[in-house]
C-alpha cells in the first residue's frame, strides 16, 4: 500500500475513534487539519475498504463506526470474528472462534494490503506473513482499529 494510503486510512480509524464523526464534511474538516487532503469520493472508497459504517449515537443522530458496530464493509468478517492478535517480527498470528479463520482470512485478503504478502488459514489460526517486520506492526494495528481488540 502506497504510504499515503496507509497513513490516510490511519488517520481516518484514529479520527473516528477519538471523537463522534457524524458526516463525511466532519471527517473531511478534520482529515484535513491532521495535513492529509483527499476528495469525497476517495473518502467513500477507503470508508468502504475499512468497514466503517454507521451507528447511532445515543442522541438521537449517527456516527461513524469502525468494527464489529459497522455491520457491512469487507472487513466485517474480521470485526465478528478476531479474538485476539500478536506479531512477532514479519508475522501476525490471528486467533478466531473455530471454523472461522478461512473467512476472515479471506475478507484480510480481499482488501489487496500491499504490507501482506499472503494468508494461511487454519481452523481457528490464521498466520498473515508481512513484507516487512514494520509492515506486520502496521496490518496489526490495522486489524486492532478494525476488530476492536
Amino acid at each position: 500500500m502506497a504510504p499515503d494510503r496507509k497513513r490516510r486510512q490511519e488517520a481516518i480509524l484514529s479520527l473516528i475513534r477519538d471523537k463522534p464523526i457524524r458526516n463525511q464534511n466532519e471527517l473531511l474538516e478534520g482529515l484535513e487539519r491532521s495535513g492529509v487532503s483527499l476528495t469525497q469520493s476517495t473518502l467513500s472508497r477507503e470508508l468502504k475498504t475499512l468497514g466503517i459504517g454507521k451507528a447511532p449515537d445515543g442522541r438521537g443522530g449517527y456516527r461513524y463506526v469502525a468494527g464489529a458496530a459497522a455491520g457491512e464493509g469487507p472487513l466485517t468478517p474480521v470485526a465478528a470474528f478476531v479474538l485476539s492478535l500478536e506479531s512477532a517480527k514479519n508475522f501476525v498470528v490471528v486467533k478466531t472462534p473455530p471454523g472461522n479463520a478461512m473467512g476472515v482470512a479471506r475478507a484480510i485478503d480481499e482488501v489487496e494490503w500491499p504490507e501482506i504478502m499472503g494468508t494461511i488459514a487454519g481452523d481457528d489460526t490464521i498466520l498473515i506473513i508481512g513484507r516487512s517486520d514494520a509492515d506486520a506492526q502496521a496490518v496489526e494495528k490495522r486489524l486492532r482499529a478494525v476488530s476492536g481488540r
